[in-house]
């Protein structure tokens, strides 16, 4: 397995790396749908069974809107990394020159490596024993085999955000929520979020391992798929008096209350956020703070 999901990783990256090498070379926008549609046609390779899959499917509104909201994402995700290629080449003044198919052949080929690497029944498997695995943890028998599937999801999980402890600590928030938007195609959200605070405890992951935990913690989805479990609670304390991470949570978590109201609940009260701001460290974040703590208490009457 371990050979298996080294294969999916460097697939994954030369997907990314298409769009990249592409904005590096100077390449029109023309190239954006191109790569769009590669992205695309990626998750249908891997995960088939989350497509319709007879004509009658293909006829219901919802089948329709859905596949419009994942090529409106793959869509942002080309144009994310094209245009961070563009920024890098304008910034450091390259002029690369590049053959004209190279970049497209390298996000296309990582499409049938990927599928023979990591077949769509290894998506199905992790998908049941993830419903076997809840539904043994209600009834309190969990079999010896879902101890050993559970271990198996972790081992998974933890090397797919590998790549995420090899970036810079400097590194964009919007980079790296593009990392975990390219991780949800394969991790349910909370074990996602798992793997994340797994990799806090490591010396080595620094500020933007602290910093991909709080854009998961404070994820729509997974606020709606983890309702009661605080996540954004656990995220302003991996902030601690870092003012810049502080400023991210709170933005964060406001977008977070705009969006979806029902998740007051699992975000930090007005006290613990004007606690988190009276370090003098946390001063540059105080707005940010007070602004997140007046939505809150906007919304507490509401929630009550």
């Amino acid at each position: 397995m371990g050979i298996r999901l080294r294969v999916l990783q460097i697939a994954t990256a030369c997907l990314y790396l298409g769009p990249l090498l592409a904005g590096l070379g100077g390449y029109g926008w023309r190239v954006v749908p191109v790569f769009a549609a590669i992205f695309l046609l990626w998750l249908v390779a891997l995960r088939p069974q989350e497509w319709p899959q007879s004509r009658a499917d293909w006829m219901q509104p919802d089948s329709w809107l859905a596949m419009a909201a994942r090529a409106v994402v793959q869509l942002l995700l080309v144009v994310l990394c094209f245009g961070i290629g563009r920024g890098l080449a304008g910034v450091a003044g390259l002029d690369l020159h590049l053959p004209f198919m190279g970049p497209i052949l390298l996000s296309f080929l990582a499409v049938p490596i990927a599928r023979i690497a990591w077949p769509p029944q290894r998506a199905q498997e992790l998908d049941s024993f993830l419903d076997e695995a809840i539904a043994s943890v209600e009834a309190s028998t969990p079999p010896a085999e879902t101890a050993e599937r559970l271990a198996e999801l972790r081992l998974f999980a933890a090397r797919l955000t590998e790549p995420l402890a090899d970036l810079r600590d400097d590194t964009r928030p919007d980079v790296i929520e593009a990392h975990l938007h390219a991780l949800q195609t394969h991790l349910p959200p909370a074990t996602l979020l798992d793997a994340l605070h797994d990799r806090l405890a490591s010396p080595r992951n620094g500020r933007v391992m602290r910093r991909a935990f709080i854009l998961q913690a404070t994820d729509p989805l997974l606020a709606e798929a983890c309702r009661g479990r605080a996540a954004p609670v656990t995220a302003l304390q991996v902030a601690g008096v870092d003012a810049d991470l502080l400023d991210l949570f709170a933005r964060r978590c406001t977008a977070l209350l705009d969006a979806d109201a029902d998740a007051w609940g699992d975000c930090p009260n007005e006290a613990a956020l004007t606690e988190a701001a009276l370090p003098p460290e946390a001063e540059p974040a105080r707005p940010a703070l007070a602004a997140l703590a007046a939505r809150n208490r906007a919304l507490a009457p509401l929630s009550a």
